[in-house]
């Protein structure tokens, strides 16, 4: 005899699914007929396909029809029951749930958590997600259930806020402060080593690697590698770390014996673009700049002049104990040639160089025969002028230079190329002077003034009203009068009646040809009776 205890309506048994057709789902509950879930539930709830024969399932009997002995089930009912009470069990042990974001709605979002039992997710508690929440399955916490209702809140920023405050509890556990731990090099970079400590990652940047310059961290260092280092503190959710400083800092030791202005023979490691690197003691380098390394040779290869392994002899120039850095020279431990360059190179002397490289709108380098930098600037280049300073000097020229100066800041000689030839200002201050007439050459018409050429490298300004009312061009040669002469700036203004004339000429030539005059003998005759007429009319 079979045993139907507990096969009535509302109640949750087990049973065997025995066959599947046309959406429907028969299922074996131990009683006198099976047990159907229909395919309106089937289909609806989309889990047809999901069931096979001979799957043990649980199921909800929602009527029995004791005439014909069919019996009604579900199982999305049973279904729905579970991921409540999941959901109940969240909400009282404030532990995550995952649910897919699946509609938009007004001042949030719907979150589906499977048979169709949905949450609430106001806008404001997505706070901290990155990219676009539609369609994607996140954790999240429960925060308010009404059970009569069955309506239910969850929150993203409450989970990442527990779990940011979980993890900060963690971290203060695993990195103490001041103490040292192991970690786990998970990647080398070339500014550091990404490393982590039971899921916590972390950042060893490389200046907090070692004391002395690592130019390679993979050179020392793999992934997998386990390392020891001192947790210097935590800020602002970084944990700040140091290698380095597990080991007694050498630029203690260093200046306790050493001083600025100490000469030192020191052994250089290795050859950057921008200068030498030097062991100054074990684990502790010092680093010398390309520009400090000669006073007199112009070093663009450090390679040509230097090797790894070299003895080089240095001074302390400066020790920085804020920076826990030494800054050294070579040049300054040798005499400076500088101080007493006037008494070699003496102003107003002349010399020969060659012209080794041009700086359009600056100047040129000259090379001097001991290797001593020199400069010509533009303005000291020609009396006469140019477009460009290649149009008059070519690199590799040979000329004579007369000394105007020494720059001890820049370590160089100023020279002038234009200073070796008479001033063509000199001969014109002789032969010319203010209120003299003279036949100029035109070098240019813009439209305030013609340049002209008085001689050659003297030049003269003459106003003009208008442009286009000067019958000159370029080339033409003309009189003029030299109204004043600027000795201070050099500079000489014109003046010329006869195109003064000219261009009041015109203006009147064209006022008469733009405006209709009609006076004929009979106007001027009547002249008086028209203005008597006018006069009446008025």
């Amino acid at each position: 005899m079979q045993d139907f205890t507990g096969i009535k309506e509302g109640t949750v048994v087990k049973g065997k699914v025995i066959r599947k057709a046309d959406g429907d789902i028969f299922v074996d509950i131990n009683y006198k007929s099976e047990g159907i879930i229909p395919k309106d539930e089937t289909m609806k709830y989309t889990f047809f396909d999901g069931i096979k024969e001979g799957d043990d399932i649980e199921v909800y009997i929602k009527s029995i029809d004791s005439n014909e002995g069919n019996v009604l089930l579900s199982k999305i009912i049973v279904d729905k029951k579970v991921i409540f009470n999941s959901i109940r069990k969240a909400f009282k042990e404030r532990s995550p749930i995952d649910g897919k974001i699946i509609k938009s709605v007004k001042g949030g979002y719907i979150v589906d958590f499977g048979a169709n039992v949905t949450a609430f997710l106001p806008i404001s508690h997505v706070k901290f997600f990155e990219g676009d929440v539609m369609d994607k399955t996140i954790p999240l916490k429960v925060i308010q259930i009404d059970e009569e209702r069955r309506n239910v809140v969850v929150s993203y920023k409450e989970y990442v806020a527990e779990k940011q405050q979980a993890e900060e509890g963690k971290i203060k556990i695993l990195f103490p402060a001041g103490q040292k731990v192991q970690l786990t090099i998970t990647e080398v970079k070339e500014n550091g080593l990404e490393a982590e400590k039971e899921g916590i990652k972390c950042f060893i940047p490389i200046h907090e690697v070692s004391w002395v310059k690592v130019k390679n961290l993979k050179e020392k260092f793999k992934t997998g590698d386990v390392v020891d280092v001192l947790v210097l503190g935590i800020e602002k959710d970084r944990i700040m770390l140091s290698m380095k400083k597990l080991i007694e800092n050498p630029f203690i030791n260093f200046i306790k014996e050493k001083k600025a202005g100490d000469k030192l023979i020191v052994k250089i490691k290795d050859i950057l673009n921008e200068g030498v690197l030097v062991e100054l003691a074990p684990n502790f380098d010092g680093f010398v700049h390309i520009s400090e390394l000669s006073y007199l040779r112009r070093i663009k290869n450090i390679g040509d002049f230097y090797k790894a392994g070299d003895d080089i002899n240095v001074i302390i120039a400066k020790i920085d104990e804020q920076e826990s850095r030494i800054y050294l020279s070579a040049k300054r431990a040798e005499k400076n040639p500088w101080s007493n360059m006037e008494e070699r190179y003496p102003v107003n002397s002349w010399l020969v160089g060659t012209i080794k490289a041009i700086k359009e709108g600056e100047g040129v380098d000259v090379e001097l025969e001991e290797n001593i930098d020199a400069f010509a600037g533009i303005s000291n280049i020609s009396w006469f002028s140019f477009n460009k300073i290649e149009d008059v000097l070519k690199i590799g020229d040979k000329k004579e230079f007369k000394v105007l100066g020494i720059d001890k800041a820049k370590y160089r000689i100023l020279l002038g190329l234009k200073q070796m030839e008479a001033s063509p200002w000199d001969s014109f201050m002789h032969k010319y002077k203010e209120g003299s007439f003279i036949d100029v050459k035109i070098l240019e018409i813009d439209d305030t003034a013609i340049i002209c050429q008085i001689v050659e490298g003297v030049n003269g300004r003459l106003p003009i009203k208008n442009k286009s009312k000067i019958p000159n061009k370029k080339g033409d040669i003309i009189k003029v009068k030299i109204n004043k002469i600027d000795k201070d700036q050099k500079k000489v203004y014109l003046s010329s009646k006869e195109l003064e004339s000219l261009e009041e000429k015109k203006e009147v030539d064209n006022y008469i040809k733009t405006h209709e005059h009609k006076i004929t003998m009979n106007d001027i005759v009547n002249f008086g009776d028209v203005e008597k007429k006018d006069e009446k009319q008025s």
